[in-house]
């Protein structure tokens, strides 16, 4: 159970409070330098990723830099980037030194810190064999490992872990389970992993393990997204009807009535910036805040997933 000290009590107390009977109103909670952008890469150039890096010099906690699907390079494991040439696993550690260069040099406060996840995801991997996909998990938990070795020189200003963008809509659980195995068997040399998933097609009004979509089921989820160890969950919170903060309320509440190990997130991710620059999101496109709104009225409307505060709200965006 990874549930914080002393939950037991703090839900026994709860449980006297009034639950939250209207949706959240607009509101300011976390700092500007606390809203966090992340990126999906598509570009492989060095000056780019050091000058992104720089950008982020205003920015103090958790982000992600999503590289894409997991694909072969040649006789390597890399990933598809987003419209740039596919890159081994090599080249993304590159990618990455040089991103945390840039904002170690333009860090605009010495108390800033970014805790940088590096991502791919369960896109298109469902033919591939459960051999591929957990060497794979291997050897990103691997190249992982390098770049938060090598980045402890910059400790404490930048911090690094995995990164999944896992979707039920895009492989099945048994493939997706496939390349969560490879990740987690590096233990105890593989980092933490940020668990940025969606919760597509699962139930908004149940709590009963009910079905999500692709085959996947509540109890899938949770399992992925928080039960294996290096999991930290911060899901994508993109509907502006509040549909997936709810959708993740009611996994929440499974897991603690069904395992005794609810979910705590670590943050929220929602796809403004990314919705702005390319459109088409209608109805999916919550500002960051809204998507921290949307996601602690949810958890507070039931005792058994009270949580008194989300750590980050990052907002993804293009990078070409």
């Amino acid at each position: 159970m990874r549930r914080p000290a002393l939950w037991i009590l703090m839900v026994a107390l709860i449980a006297l409070l009034p639950m939250a009977t209207s949706e959240p109103a607009a509101a300011n909670h976390v700092p500007a330098s606390r809203m966090t952008r992340s990126y999906y890469v598509g570009s492989s150039s060095s000056d780019k990723a050091v000058l992104l890096g720089c950008r982020q010099g205003d920015k103090n906690g958790r982000m992600t830099l999503f590289f894409g699907a997991p694909t072969a390079v040649g006789s390597s494991y890399g990933a598809t980037l987003w419209g740039a040439p596919n890159l081994t696993t090599t080249q993304i550690r590159n990618l990455a030194m040089d991103f945390i260069r840039g904002y170690a040099f333009c860090r605009q406060s010495a108390s800033y810190r970014l805790l940088i996840g590096l991502g791919t995801s369960n896109s298109t991997i469902d033919g591939r064999s459960t051999t591929w996909l957990r060497a794979h998990g291997r050897a990103w938990a691997g190249m992982v490992d390098q770049v938060a070795t090598w980045s402890s020189r910059f400790y404490p200003m930048a911090q690094v872990y995995g990164a999944w963008d896992g979707e039920p809509s895009w492989s099945t659980y048994t493939k997706a389970h496939d390349w969560m195995h490879g990740y987690d068997v590096l233990y105890p040399a593989r980092r933490a992993l940020y668990a940025n998933f969606s919760a597509d097609g699962c139930p908004t009004t149940t709590a009963t393990n009910g079905p999500c979509n692709n085959g996947w089921n509540q109890s899938a989820v949770w399992h992925l997204a928080w039960d294996h160890n290096p999991s930290l969950t911060i899901p994508q919170i993109y509907a502006t009807s509040g549909v997936n903060a709810r959708q993740w309320q009611l996994i929440d509440e499974w897991a603690t009535h069904n395992r005794g190990d609810g979910i705590h997130f670590y943050g929220v991710l929602s796809q403004s910036g990314a919705c702005a620059q390319v459109g088409g999101c209608s109805g999916t496109n919550n500002s960051p805040h809204r998507a921290w709104e949307f996601m602690i009225w949810w958890l507070r409307s039931h005792a058994h997933t009270w949580q008194s505060s989300i750590d980050t709200i990052t907002d993804v965006n293009w990078h070409s």
